[in-house]
C-alpha cells in the first residue's frame, strides 16, 4: 500500500462499509445519517462537491455499502477542513459515533484515465480490481484493466470506464485515530492496487465475472494474482453537483 504522501491529484475517496452493531442500528437509520447528515456536510466543504451512494447487488457481500466522492485534488483530505468533518451525530444510536456502529474501509484512489462517454448518473457500476503478483509488471496490470473495459463495453447499457491506482487506504481503527478517537491496532489494509469502474444505464448480470476471469489474456495474470475483486453496485442516491470527472 502506498503512503499518504502520495495522496494528490484527481481521484476518488472510495468508502465501503457494513453495519457492525446490528443490535442497535438498522439500514434505514444508517442511510438516513449518510444522506441527511454525513454526505450533506461533506459536499458543503470546499474540496468535495459531489457524492454517490450505491449498494452491492450481492446480498452476501462483506461490506455491501459503497459511497464515493470524486475530487479534483485528493490532497484536500490531508487538511484541517476535511479532518473536521463530524463523525458523531444525533441521528445515530448509542454513542452516535459512526465508527462504533459500522465497519468502514476507506481507499484513496488516483485517477489514471477514462474511456467512453458519461451519460448522467450511472444506475449500475461494475468494479474490477486486482492486486497482481510481484512478478507482474505495472504495464500488464494496466493491460488487464483495458481488457475488462473491452468486455464491459460489449454489455448492453455500457457508458464509460474510469481507471484508478490505489494511493492509500485506512481501516475503521485508523479512521478513529484520524479523528482522535480511542482505537485498537489493526493490520494495515491491503486492497487491490489497480481498479476500473465501469458505468452502466441498465442492470448487469453477475455472469460477467466469469467472462472476465476466463478472458484469454487475463487468465495467466489472474491465476497468479494476490487478489481479485469483482463487484456490481446499484445506485441508491446521488448528491450535490453530481459530477464525476465529466
Amino acid at each position: 500500500m502506498a503512503h499518504n504522501e502520495h495522496i494528490k491529484g484527481p481521484g476518488l475517496l472510495y468508502v465501503t462499509s457494513k453495519i457492525s452493531r446490528t443490535d442497535i442500528m438498522d439500514y434505514d437509520t444508517y442511510m438516513k445519517w449518510y444522506d441527511e447528515d454525513h454526505i450533506a456536510e461533506i459536499i458543503e466543504t470546499s474540496g468535495i462537491k459531489s457524492a454517490y451512494r450505491y449498494i452491492d447487488i450481492d446480498k452476501n457481500a462483506s461490506k455491501p455499502y459503497l459511497a464515493f466522492y470524486p475530487m479534483e485534488e485528493l490532497g484536500f483530505t490531508l487538511g484541517a477542513e476535511f479532518r473536521n468533518i463530524r463523525v458523531k451525530s444525533d441521528l445515530l444510536p448509542g454513542t452516535g459515533i459512526c465508527y462504533d456502529l459500522a465497519d468502514i474501509d476507506v481507499r484513496y484512489v488516483g485517477l489514471l484515465g477514462q474511456r467512453g462517454t458519461r451519460s448522467g448518473v450511472a444506475k449500475y457500476l461494475l468494479s474490477t480490481a486486482m492486486e497482481p503478483s510481484q512478478n507482474i509488471a505495472d504495464a500488464a496490470a494496466e493491460k488487464w484493466l483495458d481488457n475488462t473495459q473491452v468486455l464491459a463495453s460489449k454489455i448492453p447499457g455500457y457508458c464509460r470506464t474510469t481507471y484508478y491506482r490505489l494511493l492509500y487506504a485506512r481501516t475503521n481503527a485508523q479512521s478513529r485515530a484520524l479523528k482522535g478517537l480511542p482505537t485498537i491496532d489493526e493490520p494495515t489494509p491491503e486492497p487491490p492496487t489497480w481498479q476500473a469502474i465501469h458505468e452502466f444505464s441498465e442492470p448487469i448480470d453477475a455472469s460477467v465475472f466469469d467472462n472476465i476471469k476466463n478472458e484469454e489474456e487475463s487468465r495467466a495474470i489472474l491465476a497468479d494474482a494476490k487478489q481479485v475483486e469483482l463487484r456490481i453496485f446499484e445506485l441508491r442516491k446521488a448528491h450535490g453537483a453530481k459530477k464525476f470527472f465529466d
